[in-house]
């Protein structure tokens, strides 16, 4: 019994590293101005631009027709726009720039992530993406930038997830080859076991100072990696009901990367399989539903 316990409260704090319960704040119903209504469930395994705005705010109210311009070119991909607005409870002044510049996406009073969200400054329009597996990718004042890493992101969604993402491989470094071979779906026991053997070449006396600089490099692979094992059981959660194809290719190239961990998911694989197969049948008939209705 201990250990299911145990095991519910790692699964809870697992999704919530994610898009998942627990990683967003403001959305309950008194933060709520306009647009459609946001859940924690809503955002689970999307990409999310906040736009931090306030009405007293030139700027940010300059940026509003092209926050409503993004929002119409991707509001059809696993994307939101939230706006945030920070100047105080302003009910009719926002409802006035809602309806002037016809804003159809969802606008919170103060809302956005509850941990981890970048520092403004104090200062806003401030802008910045998190992307599907709840990872802040961009963060600053650049409506450009802030596009263009939206589009990368949504561009990683069905893409096998790093294993070494937050590391950055100098051109000249000795592993700069493995940023291509340490992707989900790929056997890396080879290349862990190396790169554990480096860093104890370190440790040695004879150990030269190339040596020693590979092994701080290595160190830090090994470190992401491990990050990258927890993040990504915690999409697999998170996943498991939000969009149970996605969940069952996570899991399946999650136990090729990593055979001794993955088996606790061999008991499992056959419902993750059959609940993917439910899920494509019933994207696939919403999808024929829509073309129907788009038809007439």
């Amino acid at each position: 019994m201990m250990n299911k316990i145990v095991f519910a409260a790692l699964a809870a704090a697992l999704a919530a590293s994610v898009n998942g319960a627990g990683r967003w704040r403001g959305l309950d119903e008194s933060n709520w101005y306009s647009g459609p209504k946001l859940t924690e469930e809503s955002l689970a395994g999307k990409v999310v631009l906040v736009d931090e705005w306030g009405v007293n705010c030139p700027p940010c109210k300059a940026l509003l027709p092209r926050m409503q311009s993004i929002w119409d070119s991707f509001k059809h991909k696993p994307f939101v726009l939230l706006g945030s607005h920070r100047q105080g409870r302003a009910p009719d002044k926002v409802k006035e720039l809602v309806q002037a510049n016809k804003l159809t996406y969802p606008i919170y009073d103060f809302a956005g992530l509850a941990s981890d969200e970048p520092d403004n400054g104090g200062g806003i329009p401030y802008m910045y993406v998190v992307n599907h597996r709840g990872r802040v990718v961009y963060s600053g004042r650049s409506e450009r930038e802030a596009t263009e890493a939206l589009v990368n992101a949504l561009g990683e969604i069905g893409a096998p997830p790093s294993l070494t993402a937050g590391v950055v491989f100098d051109k000249r470094s000795s592993y700069k080859t493995l940023e291509k071979q340490l992707i989900l779906g790929k056997p890396v026991a080879g290349i862990v076991k190396r790169l554990k053997g480096d860093v104890e070449k370190a440790g040695k006396k004879s150990a030269t100072a190339k040596q020693k600089e590979m092994a701080e490099e290595a160190a830090q692979i090994l470190k992401a990696i491990e990050a990258a094992k927890t993040e990504i059981k915690g999409e697999i959660e998170v996943q498991r009901n939000a969009n149970p194809e996605e969940a069952f290719k996570l899991v399946t190239a999650y136990m090729k990367s990593f055979p001794e961990e993955g088996a606790e998911y061999k008991d499992q694989l056959p419902e993750f399989a059959a609940k993917a197969k439910e899920y494509k049948a019933a994207q696939k008939a919403k999808s024929a539903k829509n073309d129907k209705n788009a038809g007439k």
